[in-house]
């Protein structure tokens, strides 16, 4: 149960308690001063709530996009990049169909994959596999070592040149840099030692697999078969591209009150039963309720309180709390 459903349902409780003859939590007596606090609180919360689900919104419809995804990025943020990496629409156009994460956008440095991972690649794509299998790793020569040490330090200056540019870095457990995350936090930028898209990929691991028309996933894989085989660069969506946030988040907007938490949960408990009382169904059975009981009574007078009250900031205080019961 989320904290919003559960205060509105010990709003109800107590109704049904004080309905019922039984004597209940103490309710809180409001005050003018009170309702004026708890307006701007209300209205964050609602802002936190609907910036929640227009997340998952922005989401859902990333998951169907279609378009350029470059595109797509910079009409939500700047992307500033190497010189070097140059955009490679055919193939993140491809690649971006039916994705689990979002659009992708790919960049290639034009370079031919090295001898090394090829060798990796291509044995990793032929040999056969089975229960009892007991493989052996490909022979390379020390050319190929050479030409996998080379790739690794340029990826190392691509690396260090996103640095410079802003993007954290997230090293491995071996002080390897190949994922980062620009400096707003909107994208998470791969590197990639080869062009993993293309056609010579295992199956085991391509990226592509995810696309289930087969249409589409040959499609992708001529675009970005086309493309040079070496290290590429993949800027992808993270979870703070699509957060969009409220003005006035409801942690700021208790600071700026000086209310705890616990008191706005008390506030909002009242306030919700007054809502409860402006029914007048709900109103009667509480005063039969009230009738012969001096206790109930006693809170009956704090109940006719807050509804005054509440009738009084009705027209700001309806809308906010329309917005919190449907989310």
């Amino acid at each position: 149960m989320t904290r919003r459903k559960e205060l509105i349902w010990i709003a109800a409780l107590l109704l049904g308690l004080a309905v019922a003859g039984a004597r209940g939590q103490e309710l809180l007596q409001l005050k003018e001063a009170d309702i004026r606090k708890l307006i701007p609180l209300l209205r964050a919360e609602a802002a936190t709530l609907g910036a929640g689900q227009a997340m998952s919104e922005r989401e859902q419809a990333a998951r169907s996009f279609s378009g350029d995804p470059l595109e797509f990025f910079l009409n939500r943020a700047k992307l500033n990049l190497p010189q070097a990496a140059k955009y490679v629409p055919g193939c993140s156009r491809a690649a971006s169909v039916q994705t689990v994460r979002g659009p992708v956008a790919i960049f290639t440095f034009g370079r031919n994959i090295d001898c090394y991972n090829r060798t990796w690649r291509d044995w990793m794509r032929t040999t056969k596999r089975g229960p009892e299998e007991k493989l052996e790793e490909p022979k390379i020569s020390q050319d190929c070592y050479i030409e996998g040490q080379q790739t690794e330090k340029f990826l190392d200056d691509v690396a260090a040149a996103l640095q410079k540019l802003g993007f954290e870095a997230h090293p491995d457990g071996h002080g390897i840099i190949r994922e980062l995350t620009s400096a707003d936090g909107m994208f998470e930028i791969e590197l990639q030692k080869y062009n993993i898209y293309d056609r010579a990929e295992s199956a085991h691991t391509h990226p592509l697999n995810v696309i289930d028309d087969e249409q589409a996933r040959e499609a992708a894989l001529a675009a970005c078969s086309s493309m040079p085989s070496g290290p590429i660069l993949v800027v992808l969506p993270s979870d703070r591209f699509f957060v969009e946030e409220p003005l006035d988040t409801l942690e700021v907007a208790l600071q700026k009150s000086g209310l705890s938490a616990k008191e706005y949960d008390d506030m909002k408990v009242a306030l919700f039963m007054a809502r409860l009382d402006t029914k007048p169904e709900w109103w009667q059975a509480a005063e039969y309720a009230a009738a012969n009981d001096p206790a109930l009574q006693q809170g009956l007078a704090i109940r006719r309180h807050n509804l005054d009250l509440y009738r009084m900031f009705a027209a700001e205080l309806d809308p906010l709390l329309d917005a919190l019961e449907r989310r």
